[in-house]
Parts: structure tokens; sequence; C-alpha cells
């Protein structure tokens, strides 16, 4: 759930768009700021829900800088999955094997219990990358046909140099009036296409407005008639707005699409004014795009005809009923989609999460407690829906926690976990303690890449903890490798969800992931042995 917040309200966003501004420094600068911030945000969020908000931003880069996607996602997804490791939250296995020690009486691990390995794992690979892996990828870019950017679109409709702001000053005899009254479009043929109210959020224009002091409008038409329009009404000319800025001004409730009139169409013939199209659809039309031409003046006595393109602006509620009558078709949603937009309640997200952790390391409240505290807040405060609340979690996570709990527990009161230990401690036994904690972390890194990384650690955990006790050996510690050799499913894809979701736009193959992957396993695990034999 808090995971969700991070993304809907925008915080992951945020984030992303911070690499936008190092895309210009050279493809190794822009590497390694993507594998820092994965690494970073998956300490705290899953590294699936990570790769999945930075992978839009990072093949948007990738097509703007003429780079191969598969220089920057497979970096990216594994920075992400060494980034799980860095807390006890980044990784559901984390918590699978945190709650079995518990239920098993050695009390759970700390929030910070793995980070030591995971801060290793993340310079490792970071450093892997940098200097080895970026040279063993494909630098192919591919042909692919890509949406059209608001550049794209600002030049085909020629609305460069037509979205003005003007506001309304203390003197001005449009104060009181409704807009559909102040003569601004038949006098001055200017489009009002919305109003920011002072200290309120942008609104779509709408005829009954009563225009007030500092009132901002936006509003379409050439210069010479917006600069005659504020001199005449005292309105006080605020400069040009590109067609970008003015898209993202309220995109969290405004947003702009295209729409296609077709030939069955009602509203052929017709005009704007006569078919009442603000009225009718909750829209207003910037421009159209008619056998290679734009027209963006007189727009209200423009007759329909069949084939225009219409761009318009408008809610997103209004936007998603286009089309329910037929005589419109929806073509183009050319704002950002669910979890691209930076929300009013991506502050408060934050100030809750840093309230939650703060909690945590100051042991006011335990990881449980204080987490399910900041996912209620969450949705009480109206950061996240109930809905989204629900579905953001994957239930199959929790009935496979309360299966392989008492599966644990059967393997310890039945024996088996203390058999296999038995077989572990024989077969490692001339190497002494170090060499069975090997081969049960290489049993575990095996198992992890036919079974999920949670049902790994379930199945391991019990294991680890008997081979601990009869070795007189922290559980704990034990507990701890099986946390980090469960997230090895990276070496594959077979099972790590992160590697499947950057497998067809990085267009990698079985060879891709082993020649880089694999050379990193070995790293990390000759580190991870060498820590652990200093703790033992």
């Amino acid at each position: 759930i808090i995971g969700a917040a991070l993304y809907e309200t925008g915080v992951a966003t945020m984030i992303a768009n911070r690499l936008l501004r190092v895309s210009s420094r050279g493809p190794g600068v822009l590497t390694l700021a993507i594998m820092v911030t994965a690494g970073l945000m998956s300490a705290l969020v899953s590294s699936l829900l990570v790769v999945a908000v930075l992978m839009p931003a990072v093949l948007r880069i990738a097509r703007r800088e003429r780079l191969a996607p598969s220089l920057l996602l497979l970096p990216l997804a594994s920075a992400a999955t060494m980034g799980n490791l860095v807390t006890l939250i980044g990784a559901v296995s984390n918590l699978v094997v945190s709650d079995l020690v518990a239920v098993s009486g050695y009390g759970p691990l700390g929030l910070f219990s793995v980070t030591p390995f995971g801060l290793v794992s993340l310079a490792l690979s970071i450093l892997w990358t940098m200097l080895v892996g970026r040279r063993l990828l494909s630098r192919e870019v591919p042909k692919e046909p890509t949406p059209p950017s608001l550049q794209e679109v600002e030049q085909s409709y020629r609305l460069d140099d037509q979205l003005y702001r003007l506001r309304v000053r203390s003197g001005s005899d449009l104060i009181a009036q409704r807009l559909h009254e102040c003569g601004l479009s038949p006098a001055f043929g200017l489009n009002v296409m919305a109003v920011r109210p002072k200290g309120d959020r942008l609104k779509p224009a709408n005829p009954d407005w009563v225009l007030e002091q500092d009132d901002l409008l936006v509003v379409e038409g050439s210069l010479g008639d917006v600069l005659q329009a504020a001199s005449l009404h005292r309105l006080e000319p605020k400069g040009a707005m590109p067609l970008e800025e003015f898209n993202r001004l309220e995109e969290d409730t405004l947003r702009l699409a295209e729409l296609i009139v077709p030939f069955r169409s009602q509203l052929v013939g017709k005009t704007l004014a006569e078919i009442d199209f603000r009225e009718r659809y909750g829209l207003n039309v910037l421009a159209v795009h008619r056998l290679g031409q734009a027209i963006h003046e007189d727009l209200p006595d423009l007759a329909l005809a069949v084939g225009d393109t219409l761009l318009v602006q408008g809610p997103i509620a209004y936007l998603r009923q286009v089309g329910q009558d037929w005589n419109l078709i929806s073509a183009t949603q050319l704002g950002p989609q669910p979890g691209d937009l930076i929300t009013r309640k991506a502050k408060l997200t934050l100030g809750l999460l840093a309230v939650m952790l703060i909690c945590v390391v100051s042991g006011l409240l335990s990881l449980a407690t204080a987490s399910l505290a900041a996912a209620l807040a969450l949705v009480l405060t109206g950061c996240l829906s109930v809905d989204r609340a629900y579905r953001s979690i994957d239930w199959s996570i929790v009935v496979l926690v309360g299966g392989m709990l008492p599966l644990a527990m059967a393997l310890q009161q039945t024996g088996a976990a203390e058999l296999i230990a038995g077989l572990l401690i024989g077969a490692g036994g001339a190497a002494g303690p170090m060499g069975s904690l090997l081969l049960l972390y290489l049993f575990t890194t095996f198992i992890s890449q036919v079974v999920s990384n949670s049902v790994s650690a379930a199945l391991m955990v019990p294991i680890a903890l008997n081979l601990a006790i009869v070795q007189g050996l922290s559980p704990q510690l034990f507990a701890v490798a099986i946390a980090v050799a469960a997230t090895t499913s990276y070496i594959t894809p077979l099972t790590n969800a992160d590697n499947l979701l950057i497998r067809e736009p990085g267009r990698y193959s079985m060879r891709d992931y082993l020649v880089n992957n694999l050379p990193l396993y070995l790293l990390q695990t000759t580190v991870v042995m060498l820590i652990l034999s200093i703790l033992l």
C-alpha cells in the first residue's frame, strides 16, 4: 500500500524527473544516476514497482539521447534488486525471513539487519556495471514508432506563440462579468481556455464563470489581439505559454487529447457554436487539423468536416466519456498517465513515510505497527483510495505467507529441517561452519532460480535455523544469509520479475542475463561470505 501511494501521488516520478537533468552529461553519468536512484528507492519500495515507475522515464531518455535501451534497463533492474537488501522492508522475502525467525522464538530481524549486505551488493552492482557490464550490453538502437511529443503537436497545429496568460487587474472593466459577456472572443478572436482564481487551482473555462480581480486567464489567439484586448480591458500580459507548460499546469485534473470526427458523426456540417461543444462535452477546442492545415482562428464558427482532428483540453473524466455518442473518436491521449503525475498529496506521502521510518528507527513502534499505521494514514488522508489500496496488495503473497508459516513449523517439528541441516553439515563439515553456510547459501541460490524469492526464503529459513543451532552459531546471522541468497534470482529472468519486466523493451536474451549477472553473483557471494566470516 505504501509503495502504491508513492507511485500514485507522484513521489517516484519526482525522483524520475531528476534523471532527465543528467541525461545530457553522457551515458556513463546517466547510468550511474539511474542505478543510485533505483537502489535507494527500492530500499523502501518493491524493486518491481521501482522498475515499473522508472522504466518509462528511462525509455524516454534513451529515445531522446538515441541510446540503446539495453544499456540502461539491465543496470536499472540490477540496482533495484540489490537495493531491496538495503532495509528489511525492501523485499517481501526479507519480511518472510524475519517472520519465520520470530515464529521460531529467536526474535525478528531489525530494520537494518541486512543493510551492510545490501549496501555492499548495491556498490558491487554499480562498480561491475560501470567498469565491465556496460561493455557487454548491446548498443543497437531499435527502430520503433514513438508517440508524438507535445512539441510535435504544437508544430502540427501551429500553436507556437498562440497561448498567452492575462491577469485581471484591479481596474479592469471585466470584473464581475461572466466569460460569455466579456467580449474577448467576438471582439478580439480570443479563445479563453482556462481560468485560475487567485490562490486556487486552474479550472476549465466556463461561460458562466464570473471574473474577479487577479484571476489568471489562459487565452488562445495572436499576440496582436492579446495585447489589444489587454490594453482596452486593463489586463496584465504575463507572457506566452508553450503547449507543454500549458499541459502541465494542472495535469492531475486537466489533460490534452486529440479527437477525430468520423464520417457518420451527427456533428458533420455543424459549427462548434451550434452544437455548444464546450457545454456538451465539457472540453475546450484549441485547434483543428484539416487536410494538412491547422485552424485556430474563429473556431466557434468553424463547421466540422469528416476526418477533422480536434486538439482539446479538459478534465480527465470528460475525456473518458468521449465516444459514447459515436460522434467523436478519441485518437490520442497527450497527457501523462496515472503514476506519472506529481499530485498535491506527494509531500504529504513523503511526510507520512518519514514519520513511519522515524518511529521504526527510534524503536517507538515496531515495523509492523508503524507500517500499518502509515498505510491507514495514507488512505484516510486521501493519498490513496481504498479501492487502489486493495488492488495494490498481492494477495498471492498473503496466501503464500499464511501457507508457508505452518510449513516452516512442520519442517521443524517433524525433524525434516534438522535432517537437511545435518546433511549440509556433513557435506560442509570438512570446511567448518563457513563451509556449511556456503552450501546453504548456494543451495538457496539454486532454489531461487526455480521458485519465487519468498518461497525459497520460507523453505530455507527453518533449515538455516537448525543448521545454526546445531553448530552453536547465531540463528539471526544464518537467517540474514538466507535473505541475501533469496534475492539472487536476478541471475536469470526465470523467477525474477524485474528481469522479466525489462526483457522485451530491452530485447535481452538469456545470454545477456548470464553474461552480466553471473560474474556479479560470484563477486557478491565472495564479499558476502567474507562479511559473514567476520561476523560469525
